[in-house]
């Protein structure tokens, strides 16, 4: 099954359905705005900002050598990973289902975009894209080089900064625009790096009360990662694609974005059962089958 119209599709309708974004939409809106507001902050208010075209490095209000300022970024960025190592070894990849900038993009555009039929709202999810890409790039931008650079720098320098903003504006946009949620699929490297991290994680998606399903194959349909959220425990493991590996669990796919859990809410909101899937801490018996079957 393509990654695709299709699954945004079922999505927005689903959406429509409910009347409000989920509460799994709501947390990635709130973890987007926290994150880039918390990186803008530190070129924006002289926290801790290198300049290599002019080597005014800053660090608290302070200029200080490369090396000071390197030391500042390393050790907390060290710690930022060793905590991402921790949470996704014991959790799983909900980094990648909450936390990704471009999956917030790629979401952004989908919403968007299949709101009408009408060609606005298609060009509005380019613009809104493009946007969030260009003030994205220029959070970026500004923690390594100072925009001084454009008023004060030579041609040379001029040039190269120009080419280092746009190749990041542009390379985000194109990426997000072009591949969309199929990146997160097969191509994302931090991604294959969570999965394997995550594959004996002790949460995920659990198919709870197979009584209550309705069959519609929705779920399958919304997956970003090509999965059967049904068949998350003992399935048959999705076949390796770009970066990922043959033989790597359902579990280290998953990403936990949740969505196959919201549609099924959706669907089954009018039937007096209880919602078949469940995103959360999975069982010892559902730990434990993640041996590829047959």
């Amino acid at each position: 099954m393509p990654v695709g119209k299709l699954r945004q599709k079922v999505l927005y309708g689903t959406s429509r359905k409910r009347g409000m974004q989920h509460l799994y939409s709501r947390i990635r809106i709130l973890v987007a705005i926290v994150s880039t507001l918390a990186v803008a902050a530190l070129p924006i208010f002289d926290i801790l900002r290198f300049d290599v075209w002019s080597g005014r490095h800053v660090l608290l209000g302070e200029q200080v050598s490369f090396s000071v300022a390197a030391k500042a970024f390393a050790y907390p960025f060290l710690g930022i990973n060793i905590g991402i190592l921790i949470v996704s070894k014991s959790v799983g990849r909900y980094l990648c289902g909450f936390a990704c900038p471009y999956g917030a993009m790629t979401r952004l555009r989908e919403w968007i975009r299949f709101r009408s039929k009408d060609p606005l709202p298609r060009l509005m999810a380019e613009v809104v894209l493009f946007t969030a890409c260009a003030l994205l790039g220029a959070v970026v931008f500004s923690f390594w080089v100072h925009w001084d650079v454009f008023m004060e720098g030579s041609s040379l320098a001029r040039l190269l900064a120009t080419v280092f903003l746009g190749s990041m504006v542009g390379g985000l946009y194109m990426l997000v625009r072009v591949l969309g949620m199929g990146f997160c699929r097969g191509w994302c490297p931090s991604g294959a790096y969570f999965a394997l991290l995550g594959a004996d994680s002790t949460t995920g998606i659990e198919f709870e009360h197979p009584e209550a399903c309705i069959e519609c194959d929705l779920c399958d349909k919304v997956c970003p990662t090509d999965l059967k959220p049904r068949e998350m425990s003992g399935g048959a493991h999705r076949e390796g694609i770009g970066l990922y590996a043959e033989g790597m669990s359902n579990f280290a796919n998953c990403i936990r974005c949740g969505d196959c859990v919201t549609v099924c809410e959706v669907v089954t909101a009018k039937n007096e059962t209880p919602v078949p899937l469940r995103m959360g801490v999975l069982p010892p018996e559902h730990r434990e089958s993640r041996e590829r079957p047959g």
